[in-house]
């Protein structure tokens, strides 16, 4: 519960190489430090150019790389709305990932099912005040203040579980909870766009209830990576 530490780049472009010196870099610490990195990721059109550059990359030792969803809509892994389906396109389609490290939600099934599967798959996790402790969750913030799927006044806010099922604009979601993101070694929002520019603002400024606000204030270690555009109003 420290104070979020702020990085602002002069562009897009540059804010995707930032944030990609700073992952791989927290990336191989946790490996040198456990053997293995675990890393959540999120969907959305903001972090694609990232997975995009990591790719190009190809400077980590994914063979000791976990990668968890830290939300999923419950559709089909082929639908243009699925995260998992972004992120394999970006991503892991394009790397030596082993298949056995990626953990995708269950959909199209059941929620009770997909939920009870993902808590087995977070129970390998290392242990912090009894929550699957991450080396890092990377996380995104809507225009609403949502971060992962937890919307302002929906039931995933008030989870204390590891998972949760609710409620999404469009169709049902499935989700990392508040408390377990928050028991990650690290949380990093990734943000552009001079829309977002007076939610965040709002989220930082320490008095909001708003999901990415509480998640800010309650993270063990919490980054935020901005570009001008949406730290214009800090």
């Amino acid at each position: 519960m420290t104070k979020p530490e702020i990085h602002v780049a002069d562009s897009p472009e540059a804010l995707v190489h930032m944030v990609s010196e700073w992952l791989q870099r927290v990336t191989l610490e946790a490996i040198r430090e456990h053997g293995c990195a675990n890393l959540a990721l999120s969907g959305g059109s903001t972090p694609k150019p990232l997975y995009q550059h990591l790719a190009s990359k190809e400077s980590l030792p994914w063979s000791s790389i976990r990668l968890y969803f830290v939300d999923e809509r419950n559709v089909g892994p082929m639908d243009p709305d699925s995260n998992v389906r972004m992120i394999r396109e970006a991503l892991l389609n394009r790397l030596p990932v082993p298949p056995l490290s990626v953990f995708p939600w269950l959909t199209e099934t059941d929620p009770r099912e997909s939920l009870a599967r993902y808590r087995q798959a977070l129970a390998i996790l290392p242990r912090s005040d009894g929550y699957p402790e991450l080396d890092l969750a990377m996380q995104g913030m809507g225009g609403d203040g949502h971060t992962a799927s937890v919307f302002p006044g929906s039931p995933q806010e008030l989870s204390r579980d590891w998972v949760a099922a609710g409620p999404g604009p469009g169709t049902e979601r499935l989700t990392l909870t508040l408390p377990l993101l928050a028991h990650a070694r690290r949380v990093a929002f990734l943000v552009a766009g001079s829309d977002k520019a007076t939610r965040v603002q709002e989220c930082l400024s320490g008095e909001s209830q708003l999901p990415a606000a509480w998640l800010t204030r309650h993270a063990r270690e919490a980054h935020w990576f901005l570009d001008r555009a949406s730290a214009s109003a800090l």
